[in-house]
């Protein structure tokens, strides 16, 4: 049986991604800071990754054949670029060499001026998180970059915050000219779960294939969670403020290399459908 650690196993993607492997029949370790009830499935686990001893401990009682490193400090952390590397490099250094390392970057390690970016472009990051990331992608085994984690339910971060400006009355601005490659927190475990069993080694790009903006990603989710975005979207601009314009990901390789159908937000958002039955009905 195979034995996992999943860092953030409180987080958008670790919670998914520990229910998914506990349904393998996989033994399931899910650490977590803060949030523990956030925790869905796997043996909770509390550590701050940053502290050496104390993630010794957990490695040792775990022995994980692979470590899932979704953990990611929140953006306001002092010192965030310290606490994202630190975390990294404890893995990489008390981690057995049999234990395979896969970390999650981010399409933030670009700056945004000459998309679709392949998994092999170099990094060219305009904020301390996308640096911290770049830096980091240098430690794993293998490294996914990825986009914005959706879902369609609430419990998500790209869902949290627009649900509470909803119920506050306030309107949900979005950009409508930043484009990013959204991917469904459900395709993102499956697809690394799958790159868990296979041979590969490096940087694999694992998002959406159709880039869309801020803006209609809000819209869609909205709109299958049975809201009226006309109601509750203001399209706004992110032109004057220094955000990286377009981060398309190409990720023409991972759909070569995975069996895992990378889903577009409207074929995710019919899938969440069909599994939901009380989910509003787009007709």
């Amino acid at each position: 049986m195979k034995r996992i650690l999943v860092t953030g196993g409180s987080g958008d993607l670790g919670r998914v991604l520990c229910r998914r492997a506990e349904a393998l029949g996989w033994e399931v370790a899910a650490a977590y800071l803060t949030h523990a009830n956030r925790i869905i499935a796997g043996v909770p686990i509390q550590v701050d990754l940053t502290d050496r001893d104390a993630l010794n401990e957990v490695i040792d009682q775990v022995r994980p054949d692979v470590v899932f490193h979704t953990a990611v400090p929140p953006i306001t952390t002092p010192n965030l670029r310290q606490a994202i590397l630190t975390a990294a490099y404890n893995l990489s250094r008390l981690c057995p060499k049999t234990t395979r390392l896969i970390f999650l970057s981010s399409d933030m390690v670009f700056d945004g001026t000459r998309p679709p970016y392949k998994d092999d472009d170099p990094p060219s990051p305009l904020s301390v998180y996308g640096q911290a990331k770049a830096e980091m992608e240098m430690i794993g085994d293998q490294v996914v970059r990825t986009s914005l984690i959706y879902d369609f339910q609430a419990g998500n971060k790209q869902v949290d915050w627009m649900l509470e400006k909803i119920n506050r009355g306030e309107t949900v601005k979005l950009y409508a000219d930043e484009y990013r490659c959204p991917i469904w927190v459900e395709t993102l475990a499956e697809a690394l779960i799958e790159l868990s069993e296979s041979m590969f080694k490096g940087i694999l790009n694992i998002a959406s294939p159709e880039p869309m903006t801020r803006l209609e990603l809000g819209w869609k989710i909205l709109e299958a969670m049975g809201k009226d975005p006309e109601v509750h979207i203001e399209a706004i601009s992110a032109a004057t403020t220094g955000r990286p314009a377009d981060l398309t990901l190409d990720v023409g390789k991972a759909q070569l290399l995975l069996k895992t159908k990378l889903l577009s937000v409207d074929e995710a958002a019919a899938q969440w459908r069909e599994t939901h039955p009380q989910a509003p009905d787009k007709s």
